[in-house]
């Protein structure tokens, strides 16, 4: 199991090229996006990823270890980073390259039916020539060279038709698997490179290559990595990206950081029309990542500066994961649960 780890950093810098020469030429295939989808199905058990770290620790020297872990988290906050940076595929970009490969045999299966449907003519006539020899007087001779003509004509016809045939069946396998690589993963690898890191730091904590950057001025540092607050960079970024425009107005990042971690700022956080539910929802996952210490008295604030009532909170947090809620709410919670996992 340790041996993946080091199969994945090689994997994951094909991923960031794969994202890099997107950005670059804005080309892209159905091979590439079949590598990503592999990637994420290959990699999405987080449990999984812990276990292989945990054997590699202990099973090589902190030094070895150590290089092979960081190498990996340079290729997941490059990845993090590509993604938060730079406008990369949606939906349509990826719904068109499948399309192009399910349709791929589309102009031979025409130029091949075109063909067979030529010969079906001449094979017709010639049957019924031979079919219909018995009824009229004829000599063996005739008879003979009305059923080799019908053979002759049926043969050719059976080879174009097996071609088209064989077509029809490329066509066949190329929409399915097209159709099972239809789906765009890159939002979900993104989630997944955090959690990543997540882990990866309980084991080898990150280490301050560039201890000044602590000097810069706040106002030219975009969002920091470590948030001395109630809640790190890395899980708001997901939230931020989750919610920021469906549950809340769209508001900067560093303001939304601010707000989640009850820190001044200048633009307060403002719930959309009919997303309280959810955001009740939210909150509460929220508090359950605080030590106990700390959860009622960030609930308290947060619930206050967002106008939610108390006794609202209480009676409808939970509707989300009821035994029967609403779609939105069910893929509300869905999307929650791929971030608090």
């Amino acid at each position: 199991m340790a041996g993946e780890i080091q199969i994945m950093i090689p994997q994951y810098g094909e991923l960031n090229r794969i994202y890099n020469d997107f950005i670059i030429s804005h080309t892209f295939s159905f091979d590439r996006q079949k590598f990503i989808t592999d990637f994420y199905k290959q990699y999405n058990d987080t449990k999984a990823f812990e276990a292989a770290i945990l054997e590699l620790v202990l099973d090589k020297q902190k030094e070895k270890y150590t290089l092979i872990l960081n190498s990996l988290r340079a290729e997941i906050e490059k990845n993090i980073l590509i993604y938060e940076k730079h406008p990369l595929f949606d939906n349509k970009i990826i719904s068109r390259v499948c399309h192009n490969f399910a349709d791929r045999h589309d102009i031979d299966i025409k130029a091949q039916l075109e063909v067979t449907q030529k010969l079906s003519k001449p094979l017709n006539e010639a049957y019924n020539r031979y079919d219909s020899i018995g009824y009229r007087e004829h000599t063996p001779a005739e008879e003979k060279q009305a059923e080799k003509e019908y053979e002759r004509c049926k043969a050719e016809y059976d080879k174009e038709k097996e071609e088209l045939n064989r077509l029809y069946e490329l066509q066949k396998q190329a929409r399915n698997e097209a159709f099972q690589y239809i789906e765009n993963c890159c939002g979900d690898i993104y989630k997944l490179s955090f959690h990543f890191k997540e882990i990866l730091d309980k084991y080898i904590p990150e280490s301050k290559e560039h201890p000044d950057e602590q000097d810069k001025p706040e106002e030219q540092q975009e969002v920091p990595k470590e948030q001395h607050g109630y809640f790190n960079a890395e899980l708001l970024s997901l939230i931020y990206g989750a919610c920021v425009g469906e549950q809340f107005e769209n508001i900067p990042k560093t303001d939304f950081y601010a707000n989640m971690n009850l820190r001044p700022c200048e633009k307060g956080l403002k719930i959309k029309a009919r997303e309280k539910i959810r955001v009740c929802y939210l909150i509460f996952l929220m508090s359950e990542r605080l030590p106990k210490q700390d959860r009622d008295k960030w609930k308290n604030i947060i619930l206050k500066q967002l106008d939610i009532d108390e006794n609202y909170y209480k009676s409808k947090y939970k509707e989300p994961v009821s035994d029967f809620p609403s779609d939105s709410n069910q893929k509300f919670a869905k999307e929650m649960d791929a971030i608090f996992r």
